[in-house]
């Protein structure tokens, strides 16, 4: 997929998140990080790559102190390749019972290979109210080698995250991607699989994304399976 390949691996290759990014970079340049983050926002603006960004900071190997992971040590690869023992990523909607925290606080206690362990959990307003409850002794106390990485497109303000959670997280909103910005992203991702792409075709695209990077990407990869004929061309056109 090409959200996947391209997807970023340093702070400063995140589109549109200029009022979060450099503070946590910031953060690892002055190795401080907190326990626990809630990163919330439109599906399709960053959320999932920041947190993996993230994970590859605190455990970098080569760190040059510029607040970046190199991207390229065991570490940062095992993590870009999904196969890192210390991250893991959750999908709470379909693991959001009581037993699945239990199981996930369990683990939580056992040591990690490199220096942090980190849990990433998607659509973490998809727990159950007996799984927070699991999860907040995990956010009261944790282990001092734990990051947990929350991250939502939910408000906020309907009650799912329960307020205890909430403020026990430090929150980074997530905002819709500029249309420029998707532009630009777009047309390197074309150069990179060397099609061709018109401004009208973009200009579609970007219309429909509405600020989702993601659904954008996913357009362009069928407009690549197709080669980039005619007929997709005159099927956007009239979508």
């Amino acid at each position: 997929m090409l959200y996947e390949r391209y997807r970023p691996y340093r702070f400063d290759q995140v589109l549109g998140q200029d009022r979060t990014t450099p503070i946590l970079k910031a953060q690892t340049k002055l190795n401080r990080f907190a326990h626990s983050y809630l990163l919330f926002g439109p599906s399709g603006t960053g959320k999932t790559t920041v947190a993996r960004i993230m994970a590859m900071a605190m455990n970098c190997q080569h760190s040059d102190g510029t607040g970046e992971p190199c991207g390229e040590c065991q570490s940062c690869r095992a993590i870009r390749e999904h196969r890192s023992w210390d991250v893991q990523e959750i999908d709470s909607g379909r693991f959001r019972g009581i037993d699945d925290i239990k199981g996930l606080v369990y683990k939580s206690y056992l040591s990690p290979v490199g220096k942090r362990k980190i849990y990433i959990l998607d659509e973490c307003q998809q727990l159950t109210r007996e799984a927070w409850g699991s999860l907040l002794k995990l956010l009261e106390e944790p282990p001092p080698h734990l990051c947990l990485i929350l991250s939502t497109t939910d408000d906020l303000t309907g009650g799912r995250i329960p307020e205890t959670a909430i403020s026990r997280c430090e929150l980074f909103p997530f905002v819709r991607l500029k249309a420029g910005d998707m532009k630009a992203r777009l047309r390197l991702i074309a150069s990179g699989e060397r099609i061709s792409i018109d401004d009208s075709w973009l200009d579609w695209v970007i219309s429909f994304a509405q600020g989702n990077l993601r659904s954008a990407e996913t357009e362009l990869e069928k407009l690549l399976i197709l080669g980039g004929s005619d007929e997709h061309k005159q099927l956007c056109a009239t979508a």
